[in-house]
């Protein structure tokens, strides 16, 4: 009589009881405008403000002379030269600030007009200002509206998305630390067909948020709030899993159930690279203005996935 003896083998390969020595960890992936600190494994954003230039035509600032330091700047002088003879105005006012070039006080308009009015020109970055003209009747009279990418004017407020780049540089935002089981790691290996679990090592404001910052210049604050929205995990095998939660780190009770709320199933034995992608939305307002800025940060790990099969003999 036959025996059928049942046999689990992992016919990937030999799977090393330990190992000597550590994989080193994976490098951390940055988006765009964004560069890795080696030392904190963060991704960071440098913003530097640079010294008011001006407008074409209207006073700005300058460094002193030896470049240690910036020599006391000039009191700019604004004048309306469509008038004979030319007059001199205040650089600012209830109006806004004084824009040489367009011979009037410019502030932010309120509300905006829709992306698609022509004034923008096709943009969607950038603010649409209001232009007063002074001498046209109490307070001025309003001209046009025009675009500018930033805010113009002698003395004019600084640009209110620097501020929230300078309010996100010091998040200190990251990515998330991989979690998962089977773990990545040497000496441990899956099975094809059984739940695998992947959560975020333990998440705190710089991983998964909320995290709220302020940044300040010339009088002016600008608030920053910033939360992570989503990972998506690609598994190495061609399929990707998003998870809306920092998912749900596995307990030996757990057995053989599958992830509440973050998981996968692989089909196919290998070694498989693991990248979970965190994506941020970080919301700002002040100034009279609001926006959101995207942004997302990466980890790698390996992963082992043998297959168990019955042998009969």
């Amino acid at each position: 009589m036959r025996r059928v003896i049942a046999t689990v083998v992992l016919v990937f390969g030999v799977v090393l009881a330990s190992a000597s020595t550590a994989i080193a960890a994976p490098p951390i992936s940055c988006p765009p405008g964004q560069a890795p600190d080696p030392k904190t494994g963060t991704c960071t954003i440098s913003v530097t403000t640079p010294p008011n230039p001006g407008t074409p035509g209207e006073p700005g600032t300058s460094a002193g002379p030896g470049g240690g330091g910036s020599a006391p700047a000039a009191k700019p002088v604004c004048r309306y030269t469509l008038s004979s003879p030319a007059k001199e105005v205040p650089c600012s006012s209830e109006q806004g600030w004084w824009v040489q070039s367009r011979q009037c006080y410019a502030r932010v308009a309120s509300p905006q007009p829709a992306t698609s009015d022509p004034v923008w020109e096709g943009r969607t970055e950038g603010a649409v200002y209001d232009c007063y003209r002074p001498f046209l009747g109490p307070g001025g009279f309003l001209v046009a509206q025009f675009w500018s990418a930033s805010p113009p004017g002698v003395g004019a407020p600084p640009d209110p998305r620097t501020l929230a780049q300078q309010a996100v540089a010091v998040m200190n935002l990251r990515a998330v630390r991989i979690g998962m089981v089977p773990e990545p790691r040497p000496g441990r290996v899956g099975l094809v067909g059984l739940p695998v679990w992947m959560w975020a090592q333990d998440p705190d404001s710089t991983t998964w948020g909320p995290v709220t910052r302020t940044a300040s210049a010339a009088g002016f604050t600008v608030t920053a709030t910033a939360k992570a929205t989503k990972v998506v995990w690609a598994m190495g095998d061609g399929e990707t899993v998003v998870c809306r939660t920092p998912g749900t780190p596995y307990e030996d009770r757990f057995g053989m159930n599958s992830s509440p709320d973050c998981g996968h199933t692989y089909v196919r034995q290998g070694k498989h690279q693991v990248r979970a992608t965190s994506y941020w939305q970080v919301d700002w307002s002040g100034m009279g203005q609001s926006g959101s800025i995207p942004l997302s940060f990466s980890d790698t790990a390996l992963v082992t996935i043998g297959e168990a099969q019955v042998l009969t003999q």
